[in-house]
Order: structure tokens, then sequence, then C-alpha cells
């Protein structure tokens, strides 16, 4: 997730200004303009396995970017 158009100073806003990520929890990090994760899978998947590997790989990105209360209850 990247905010693509710059504010008028020429900064990137921080994604929070544009995504509600409240359900991630609370940020230890302070706010971010980009976040980013890779999921690596076989191309042919399953709609349950997909939808799982989504959510785990959300999780995941959030972790790592400061929101440690995340977790894949609260993205169902």
């Amino acid at each position: 997730m990247t905010c693509e158009q710059p504010a008028e100073t020429g900064v990137l806003p921080a994604l929070d200004t544009l995504i509600d990520l409240a359900p991630l929890g609370t940020n230890d990090g302070g706010t971010r303009s980009h976040m980013a994760v890779t999921i690596t899978a076989d191309p042919v998947i399953g709609r349950m396995k997909r939808q799982s590997l989504l959510r785990k790989a959300l999780v995941h990105m959030a972790h790592e970017f400061g929101y440690v209360d995340a977790e894949v209850l609260y993205l169902l």
C-alpha cells in the first residue's frame, strides 16, 4: 500500500489519512506513507487458501510496520 500522490508540500501523506488502519491496532512506530509484503504461492490456489494466505500476509505486514496488536482474527 502506498500513497502515490504527494501532498501540496511534496511529501507523501501518511496511509492512515487515506485508509482506516484502526482495525490493525496501535502503531509503535508512528505513521507511514507506505507498507508492503510479498506473497509467494502456487498460481492456482483455492479461494479459502488464498484468503487465508492474504490474511496472514496482511498481519505479517502490519507487524513489520509496527502494528503489534494486529491479528488474523480482526481481518475476517
